[in-house]
């Protein structure tokens, strides 16, 4: 009896060791179902370890990385960035396709020089064909990316608001580092009399000049905004902060203003037939595609406003000049200055991709590509959407 009471004992705790188990993964996968469109970074994350969380693979981390293009070293993420784990439209549009999943033409790599292309995801089903896409701000016109976008100040414009803004500079942080980011806390030369506890200001620098890729004229210099900071404490000459939100490494040195809250874009349509030219990239990319940040050579002066939609256009190959230039002398009823000799002259006109303005200054803009369908560089010539 004492034998056949211990098999029973045993028997009934392997039972439960079993159901356990079979508890303890269906609560994980259940939690592993619940992906979160955008993750925002925190201190000790890598790509490996958050595609192990949310993708159940660590080896999916090339996946993130393409989908978060402004990552430009994957080895190198910091607290407070947003980490886009899901693809969505960006555009919302009846016509649009199924919404992409993460897994659509994902490269699987154990290193970052081996590369494999992995085969193409299942049709879905016809329920899942007709889901509207999510709303643009769901996707990547959000707050974080609202705040973190650059633009381009001409030389006087910078030197003029750098005296009305009245411009701090980070001088020191609490841990002797290279760079810091969210949330370690530094110094501003900004005191008493100056500011106050809570104030929040914007950490940016300014990038070397950008000339038209046209005309090579001057244009003016991109301030990349690579954080936000929160005043804690405030001293005679100078202040503590707290880093809130850090969308690049912030250096000392780097230059401070108030933080003024803009309201998220509106889609719309511009005002007035507006044609112009990518001129620079966010981050000096050569081939640019969906979610890459770009200015253009047009503003509000022009009636670009936060917003609008443009078509971007294959630039012609041969003869440099791009469709609006030939439009120009064609009607003027002269010859274009360097005739054309593609032999497919409407491929020249092709749209490749578009574009929606985040900011819009006097001269330029700051847009964010929507779509791509072939690589996007500078010098594409932009207009009104068809």
């Amino acid at each position: 009896m004492a034998g056949q009471r211990k098999s029973l004992e045993h028997l009934f705790i392997t039972f439960l060791g079993i159901f356990s188990a079979i508890a303890v993964y269906s609560i994980h996968a259940g939690e592993a179902k619940q992906v979160p469109s955008v993750y925002i970074v925190k201190k000790g994350d890598t790509l490996w370890n958050i595609s192990q969380r949310y993708l159940a693979d660590p080896f999916l981390w090339p996946a993130l990385w393409e989908m978060n293009k402004y990552i430009k070293d994957p080895q190198w993420i910091y607290p407070g960035q947003p980490l886009m784990l899901k693809e969505k439209t960006l555009v919302p549009s009846v016509h649009d396709n199924l919404v992409p999943s993460v897994h659509d033409n994902l490269v699987r790599s154990e290193h970052p020089g081996r590369v494999v292309k992995l085969p193409p995801p299942m049709q879905q089903p016809d329920a899942m064909q007709s889901e509207v896409p999510a709303p643009i701000s769901e996707y990547l016109i959000n707050r974080d990316l609202i705040d973190s976008c650059g633009y381009i100040l001409p030389r006087k414009e910078l030197l003029a608001k750098e005296q009305e803004e009245q411009w701090g500079t980070v001088i020191d942080g609490q841990e002797e580092k290279i760079s810091y980011s969210c949330p370690d806390v530094i110094y501003i030369n900004k005191g008493k009399n100056q500011i106050a506890t809570g104030a929040l200001f914007t950490v940016f620098r300014t990038q070397d000049m950008v000339f038209h890729p046209e005309t090579n004229r001057e244009i003016g210099y991109p301030v990349q905004v690579v954080g936000i900071i929160e005043v804690d404490k405030v001293f005679d000459k100078i202040a503590m902060a707290k880093i809130t939100k850090s969308f690049s490494e912030i250096h000392l040195q780097d230059r401070i203003k108030a933080y003024q809250q803009v309201p998220l874009p509106i889609r719309s349509e511009p005002n007035a037939k507006i044609q112009g030219t990518l001129i620079a990239s966010e981050d000096e990319r050569i081939n640019l595609a969906t979610q890459n940040i770009v200015f253009l050579d047009q503003g509000t002066r022009q009636q670009v406003q936060a917003g609008n939609c443009f078509s971007i256009y294959r630039k012609d190959p041969i003869s440099g000049a791009s469709f609006e230039e030939d439009a120009r002398f064609k009607e003027k009823g002269s010859p274009s200055p360097s005739p054309s000799l593609y032999p497919w002259p409407e491929i020249a006109n092709d749209v490749i991709g578009e574009l929606l303005i985040l900011n819009a200054q006097e001269n330029t803009s700051t847009a964010v590509i929507t779509k791509s369908a072939d690589p996007i560089m500078v010098g594409c010539p932009f207009s009104s959407k068809p």
